[in-house]
């Protein structure tokens, strides 16, 4: 049987089933919500990556001191003055190396003024020395995995992967709850056409009962019946009225649209495909790509991920340092510089790469462990116990979205069946009232069995549009058990 689509009889706004999910989708407030986190989340990353971000660091100082004091038994004076500059790139990597790069210049200027019984006598001593050194660290035990030194990271993309997740989560649940009310009016409103029209015929066979009760053609209390079956279908009426509105209203609601607006579905729920559904199949389609199970495995990988680095955080450390680097001296011309080259500040610097420089290197090598380890020792049970309870919760979610999916074909084969039943019981309903209305045309059957074989066919057609749209929301549920549910008519 073709589905028919009733007109609406009032006037109002027509939303489509695609309209009302895209605003529905985008005025949810937990999507919205879940939108931010995502947007925390990818900030989380950013920062856990400048663990990694080179630090450069100037230093510069200025410093002058004056000291007096006995040499020998004879007094004496000293003036210090001068001033140093450093430069020093330092970072860390994810194989659990640390380095260090220095650059470094110094002017001192210093004075010594004594007396040894000949008088004062003052020496001045003036340097410009730099130094040019780098340093790597290796970490040969604790820290020598990159997953160890790289956690901060790993775990805010996994952070990041599910809030993705639960964004995506909350915008499926938003489209699920709009396409269950859309559909739920799309039911009402038919329930309240077919009323209407009831109304009308009602009321045209109450006018033609008091006519022929008036002309002797009618019992009396056959034109009594038909105006108790006009009450009757009035009062249906207005219940599903008020049914079709408050439907009308939860759709705007979840539109985030006022509710003090007249409005009518324009999209047909059409009918019920031939279904060919594989059940298990529909597991399996729901198993990988539900939203729900998706977060669960991603906070298990998360469990995994910290269990393995506390197990590597209850190693020793042990790390080997190696230093290297060179050194220059220059001096002023006309001071006593011990012996250094005549030259300046820059000539110091210069002086790093000439054969004159003063290399120096330094080898070494760190070992600690906390005796008893009882906090790496904690931290790694209870990061098993959190991926014990990660694996149960996975395991028991799996299981109940297999039966969930199970349902839900279930409702989709028991609404196509059921569609198939009502489309008949309507045709049937039809076919009885047309000839119980000839057989009361010609007096050969009485009105009460007319008014109930059209009470009838307006349950059949209630039946029919209820199996219609407990398919498409037994269709939506279960595209939204498999995270595929989309603002598209399925």
């Amino acid at each position: 049987m073709v589905w028919f689509w009733v007109a609406a009889a009032q006037a109002g706004r027509m939303l489509t089933y695609g309209e009302v999910l895209e605003a529905a989708a985008q005025n949810n407030g937990g999507a919205v919500v879940a939108q931010f986190q995502v947007s925390a989340a990818e900030a989380t990353v950013r920062q856990s990556q400048g663990v990694f971000d080179p630090l450069y660091l100037l230093d510069a100082s200025t410093n002058r001191s004056k000291n007096t004091g006995f040499l020998q038994g004879f007094p004496f004076d000293s003036i210090q003055r001068g001033w140093s500059v450093a430069n020093t790139l330092s970072g860390s990597t994810g194989t659990g190396t640390s380095y260090a790069v220095d650059l470094g210049l110094t002017h001192t200027v210093s004075e010594f003024t004594t007396n040894f019984g000949g008088g004062p006598a003052t020496t001045v001593q003036d340097a410009y020395r730099s130094a040019l050194s780098g340093t790597v660290t290796q970490q040969l035990l604790r820290g020598i995995r990159f997953r160890y030194n790289t956690q901060a990271v790993d775990v805010a993309r996994l952070q990041l992967t599910s809030a993705q997740l639960v964004y995506e989560q909350s915008r499926q649940q938003a489209l699920l709850d709009a396409a269950t009310a859309y559909w739920n009016l799309v039911y009402a409103s038919n329930v309240r056409e077919n009323a209407v029209d009831n109304v009308a015929v009602a009321e045209e066979a109450a006018r033609v009962g008091r006519l022929q009760v008036e002309r002797g053609q009618l019992a009396p209390v056959e034109g009594t019946r038909l105006d108790a079956a006009l009450v009757q279908a009035r009062s249906l009426a207005l219940e599903a009225e008020v049914q079709a509105q408050a439907a009308a209203n939860v759709v705007l609601l979840l539109m985030g649209e006022s509710t003090d607006q007249e409005v009518q579905p324009a999209t047909a729920p059409g009918d019920v495909p031939p279904l060919d559904l594989d059940p298990d199949r529909a597991a399996t389609v729901a198993r990988d790509n539900n939203l729900e199970l998706r977060v669960a495995r991603t906070s298990l990988e998360q469990s995994n991920a910290l269990l393995a680095n506390a197990k590597h955080g209850a190693l020793p450390t042990l790390a080997a340092a190696v230093s290297a680097g060179v050194g220059s001296q220059r001096c002023p011309p006309g001071t006593d510089a011990g012996g250094c080259v005549v030259g300046n500040g820059l000539d110091a610097v210069a002086g790093l790469v000439q054969a004159d420089n003063q290399p120096f290197l330094n080898v070494g090598g760190t070992f600690s462990v906390p005796l008893g380890n009882r906090a790496a020792r904690g931290t790694r049970d209870q990061q098993a116990a959190d991926v014990s309870v990660g694996e149960r919760t996975l395991q028991d979610l799996e299981r109940r979205v297999t039966s969930d999916v199970e349902n839900r074909v279930r409702s989709l084969q028991a609404a196509a069946t059921r569609t198939e039943l009502a489309d008949a019981n309507l045709r049937l309903a039809q076919q009885t009232l047309a000839a119980e209305e000839a057989l009361a045309a010609v007096g050969r059957s009485i009105q009460k069995t007319v008014l109930e074989a059209r009470n009838a066919v307006l349950v059949a057609k209630a039946e029919a549009a209820k199996a219609r749209t407990d398919y498409r929301v037994a269709q939506v549920g279960l595209l939204m058990l498999q995270g595929q549910l989309t603002v598209e008519l399925p």
